[in-house]
């Protein structure tokens, strides 16, 4: 892929008078793993200006990003409202004017689309960025090709997403290691926040680990049955360390299956942040839960992790830059096709036993944290 000679050169300057427009919407996974080729891209261009557009609830994550120079929220649970009905339209109609006023006026000359869908191609046109980088292949859908300039070959479908998002960091010629970690901004606030939940549940800085039971509504074929959970819970128990359940809204009947079935040995915590939940789990001796925002979030904060793997691919969704284990029913075949995988794989299979193994392994491994800082 041959880069523009005015692009090249901005390269060579370190970023000087280039404005780039980092395209990744959500969800919080994603995004988290987006932000380890954002920080590579920084490191590389240290004089570019970055700015970020991502839907509003995960903003948040990216608020006073060391490698970012700000951020453009964009309004989903608006625009879903106003989408319902014909009487709402015209609103609908201002809110998309809106987003579009606000993109372009941040005059990008680069675009970096890790996300790959209609509505991220069409946010890239919009922004009058003349270099639109994005994926070829089955890593862009919806027709997002046609809005890129640059396209960039998705390799197989059993990838990693962490070394897909570097792809676009090699496309520009820039190192890509070592891998660093997501570099969230944890405020005083949060991180008080964090210390007082371990307090009130562990008492003084006691050992603790995270476990998390839940997904969203849309994922709730990646939540793990909870005797997977109590098993977690026991074995750390015996290895001193206190479990504490955390969940998103909309999991509380998922995190007291787990409470109840853990007969005691978990402690539950209250609704946090995204932030405050970012210094919970980089507190933490180790994470475990399915395939979640939270998952990657401890992999972001510096938190071992031991993975449990149903409907989702262990290779593509795998851990990143701490020490983990994957664990997945004996026999799994994933192939790295969502609806493929989602109808064939699940967590039939796994057990409280491999699952108390596995925690077995991290603990025994000191607790490494997430490469560059």
């Amino acid at each position: 892929m041959e880069l523009p000679a005015p692009l090249r050169e901005a390269i060579g300057a370190g970023g000087s008078g280039l404005s780039i427009l980092v395209l990744r919407l959500g969800a919080m996974g994603d995004i988290v793993r987006t932000l380890p080729a954002v920080r590579l891209v920084r490191r590389g261009l240290p004089h570019a200006r970055i700015r970020w557009a991502a839907w509003d609830p995960w903003t948040e994550l990216l608020r006073d990003h060391p490698a970012l120079d700000g951020t453009v929220g964009l309004p989903r649970a608006e625009l879903r409202r106003l989408s319902r009905s014909p009487l709402t339209w015209p609103g609908l109609l201002a809110a998309t004017r809106r987003i579009a006023s606000d993109v372009r006026r941040l005059s990008p000359s680069l675009v970096l689309d890790f996300h790959g869908d209609f509505r991220t191609g069409l946010l890239g046109r919009i922004s009058g960025a003349t270099v639109r980088v994005g994926y070829a292949g089955h890593q862009q859908k919806e027709g997002n090709r046609f809005f890129t300039t640059h396209h960039v070959e998705a390799g197989e479908r059993r990838r990693s997403r962490i070394e897909r998002n570097l792809d676009l960091v090699r496309a520009l010629g820039l190192p890509d290691s070592p891998l660093p970690s997501a570099g969230i901004a944890i405020g005083s606030q949060d991180a008080a926040a964090a210390e007082s939940i371990v307090r009130s549940l562990v008492g003084g800085v006691g050992a603790y680990a995270v476990l998390n039971p839940g997904a969203s509504r849309r994922q709730a074929y990646k939540k793990p049955p909870a005797p997977l959970f109590a098993g977690a819970a026991r074995t750390l128990a015996e290895h001193g360390f206190a479990p504490i359940v955390v969940s998103g809204p909309g999991e509380d009947e998922d995190a007291e299956r787990v409470i109840a079935a853990a007969k005691g040995l978990a402690r539950r915590a209250p609704t946090t942040t995204i932030k405050t939940l970012a210094s919970l789990l980089s507190g933490a001796r180790l994470f475990v839960g399915g395939d979640s925002g939270p998952l990657h979030l401890a992999c972001g904060v510096g938190c071992p992790v031991v993975g449990l793997y149903g409907p989702t691919d262990p290779l593509v969704n795998t851990p990143w830059g701490v020490p983990f284990v994957a664990l997945t029913r004996p026999g799994s075949g994933h192939t790295g096709i969502k609806a493929t995988d989602r109808a064939r794989e699940g967590f039939d299979g796994l057990t409280a036993g491999a699952v108390g193994e596995a925690i077995g392994t991290i603990l025994a491994q000191p607790r490494a944290g997430a490469g560059l800082e």
